[in-house]
């Protein structure tokens, strides 16, 4: 709560190359949650996968023998970095599953270091010549908003961004706010169809969104922070690094009253 009762919140998101050595990576990102927590964020917000980088042609086996479950020891130290930060963490990992694949999963960590919500992938990528689903099992999670700072946050996963119906279903829920952690891999206008995505998402559904995307690999970056008519209001460089914004629930109550799609939705013409 702000000046004059206004709700608004600090959030930062980091663009991130991993590397595949999970130690490492960790201890980048605990760099990241200290700068995060410097500039009074109250949440940052890592890409997908962001415990290390999986080459497209490592085996199942391999990547599901370096992956981890959510009380094994990589989790366990970002959640004692964010505790000693007071911050709140979004994070994507590879999480073991229980057939032998992994889950791609966004953990939130509360400033407690307390494991708040465990979102699984739930849309794999099998496009572009690119098969995730042999290596990630899918999940099966209802799309529900959790509260952080009294801002409702529904979480999508990368190529989630193609489905508006997860955004959608979250709005209809009453998200404030659309996080996306990814890692958007490189292609032709692959940068053009995140960038639209992105902005549709938040305009369609009158939501801030903030999405993290890895960047170097095989993916392309483009991270930024966008309000609820569609315009980044932060946005990445080319390069690794953080950016920050404040989003205003007040901001997102004047888009809706000037722009009240989520309330002109006519539903008994849909689904026929």
């Amino acid at each position: 709560m702000n000046q004059r009762g206004r709700i608004k919140m600090i959030l930062s998101t980091v663009q991130l190359t991993t590397s595949v050595n999970k130690d490492e990576n960790l201890r980048k990102i605990q760099q990241y949650i200290e700068k995060a927590k410097t500039a009074n964020s109250d949440i940052v917000i890592f890409p997908e996968a962001s415990m290390f980088f999986s080459p497209p042609e490592e085996s199942r086996e391999v990547l599901y023998k370096k992956a981890e479950d959510l009380n094994g020891p990589w989790l366990t130290q970002i959640k004692k970095t964010a505790k000693e930060n007071e911050i709140n963490v979004i994070l994507g990992i590879y999480e073991k599953s229980d057939n032998k694949k992994v889950y791609l999963t966004a953990v939130l960590i509360d400033k407690e270091g307390e494991i708040k919500y465990a979102y699984r992938k739930t849309h794999l990528y099998d496009a572009f010549n690119f098969m995730e689903s042999e290596r990630i099992e899918p999940g099966k999670d209802y799309y529900t908003p959790i509260t952080i700072n009294e801002f409702n946050i529904g979480i999508l996963l990368c190529y989630e961004l193609r489905f508006p119906e997860i955004a959608r279903t979250y709005a209809l829920k009453g998200a404030d706010l659309l996080i996306v952690p990814a890692a958007w891999v490189k292609g032709y206008l692959k940068e053009d169809h995140l960038l639209t995505l992105a902005k549709a998402r938040a305009l369609e559904n009158t939501s801030y969104l903030a999405l993290s995307s890895q960047i170097g690999n095989i993916f392309t970056g483009y991270s930024m922070i966008i309000d609820p008519l569609g315009i980044p209001i932060s946005r990445s460089t080319e390069k690794e690094g953080i950016i920050t914004a404040e989003i205003d629930k007040e901001r997102i109550k004047e888009v809706r009253a000037t722009l009240p799609v989520l309330y002109q939705r006519r539903e008994d013409l849909y689904f026929r």
